[in-house]
C-alpha cells in the first residue's frame, strides 16, 4: 500500500464527492537529453554517510515532451469501485501502463478514489532513448489529473514538484527530475527514491549539443529490464569530486567544466561493472570530440541517446558542428539534432 502525503499540494477533493459529468484536464511535461552526471554519491546523513544513486539530467524545457488528457468518468451509480487487479483507468496507447498507474495514484492522492478515468497520452520522445519518454508521460498525467480535479472542484490544485516526484517513483520505480524547474537551479536527484539530494543555485551553463542516437532507431531499449551499474570505491569517490567540479561549473557558468563532468560520467559508465548499456563505437566518439573542439560528450545512461557538447560562444561553432555531424553520420548513427540546453 502506497501512502501519499498531500502536504503543500493544494486543495484536496473529498472522497465522498463525485463528478456529475465528465470533466477533462490537459497537461504536458518537457523531455530531457540524457544525464550530465549519473552515479553513486556519498551523502551526509546526520552523523553518518550513505551512498545514494543520483543523477543530473539535462532538461529540454522548451521542447515537446508528452501531453496527457484525462477525463473523469463516474459509473452509472455515480461511484466507481475498481475490480480486483484493475486501476479503473482506460489508457491509450494501451502499453502506457506507467501512466495508467500514475493516474490512479494521483486520483487517490487528490481524494478521488471512487472515480474512474480515461487517459490519452501523446509523446514526442523516442521510447527507450533515455530522454524521459516515460517520466514526461507520467508527470504530464499527474498534472492532467490535477487539472481535471481542479476543474471539477472549481478550486485549483497545485501538486508540488516533490509530490509529483513521489507519485512518479511509485508509478515507474525510478524517474527523472522533470517535475522540477531547471531554469534557476541544478539538481542532483535520487531517481529511485524521488528526492533532491543536492541543489546548486543556478542552472547548468548554456550548451550547444549535437545529439544523435547510438542504437537502432526502431528498436529502443527496455529500460525496466536493465541491471544497475556497479561502482568501485574509487569510482564513488571520483563521483564526489565530479560533483564539486559541477558546482563550480554552475557558479562560473563554465561550459568547459560542465563538459568535463559529462565526459567523466560517460566514460565511467562505460567502465562500470554490469554497465546496463555500453555505447557502441564510444572510443571513436571520443576522437570526434577531440578533433572537433567539443568540450564534452553526454550520454543517456539508460538509453541510446548521446551528444557532443560545444561552447555556443565559439566563433566557428557552425563549422565545428558540421564537421562533427559528418563524422557521426559516417559511424552509422542517426537522428542528429542540434539544440541549446538547458534554456
Amino acid at each position: 500500500m502506497i501512502e501519499i502525503s498531500l502536504k503543500d499540494s493544494g486543495p484536496v477533493a473529498r472522497t465522498s464527492d463525485r463528478p456529475s459529468a465528465n470533466t477533462c484536464g490537459v497537461a504536458s511535461c518537457h523531455p530531457h537529453f540524457g544525464e550530465l552526471l549519473q552515479g553513486a554519491f556519498r551523502i551526509a546523513d546526520g552523523e553518518h554517510h550513505r551512498t545514494v544513486r543520483a543523477l543530473v539530467s539535462v532538461h529540454m524545457p522548451y521542447n515537446l515532451g508528452s501531453i496527457a488528457r484525462v477525463t473523469l468518468e463516474p459509473s452509472r451509480t455515480g461511484r466507481f469501485v475498481p475490480e480486483a487487479g484493475r486501476t479503473g483507468i482506460h489508457v491509450t496507447p494501451a502499453h502506457f501502463c506507467k501512466c495508467e498507474i500514475a493516474a490512479r495514484l494521483a486520483l487517490d492522492a487528490f481524494g478521488m478514489k471512487n472515480v474512474a478515468a480515461r487517459l490519452e497520452v501523446t509523446t514526442f520522445v523516442p521510447e527507450g532513448g533515455g530522454m524521459g519518454s516515460s517520466t514526461s508521460g507520467v508527470v504530464a498525467t499527474i498534472r492532467a489529473v490535477a487539472h481535471a480535479v481542479s476543474t471539477y472542484r472549481g478550486s485549483r490544485i497545485f501538486p508540488a514538484p516533490h509530490l509529483q516526484a513521489k507519485l512518479a517513483v511509485a508509478a515507474e520505480h525510478a524517474c527523472d527530475s522533470l517535475m522540477f524547474d531547471c531554469t534557476c537551479a541544478t539538481i542532483l536527484f535520487a531517481h529511485r527514491i524521488g528526492k533532491i539530494v543536492r541543489m546548486f543555485n543556478g542552472p547548468l551553463p548554456q550548451m550547444k549539443i549535437l545529439g544523435f542516437d547510438t542504437g537502432v532507431a526502431s528498436s529502443g531499449i527496455d529500460t525496466d529490464g536493465l541491471r544497475r551499474a556497479r561502482y568501485s570505491r574509487d569510482q564513488i569517490a571520483a563521483f564526489g569530486c565530479a560533483l564539486a567540479v559541477l558546482e563550480r561549473a554552475v557558479a562560473e557558468q563554465s561550459v568547459e567544466l560542465a563538459g568535463r563532468v559529462a565526459t567523466f560520467s560517460a566514460m565511467t559508465s562505460e567502465t562500470a561493472m554490469q554497465n546496463p548499456l555500453n555505447k557502441p563505437k564510444f572510443n571513436e566518439l571520443l576522437r570526434i570530440k577531440e578533433g572537433t573542439g567539443s568540450v564534452g560528450i553526454i550520454v543517456a545512461h539508460s538509453g541510446t541517446a548521446a551528444g557532443l557538447i560545444f561552447d555556443p560562444a565559439l566563433p566557428d561553432l557552425c563549422t565545428r558542428v558540421d564537421e562533427a555531424s559528418t563524422a557521426i553520420l559516417r559511424l552509422g548513427f542517426d537522428r542528429l539534432r542540434t539544440f541549446s540546453s538547458p534554456y
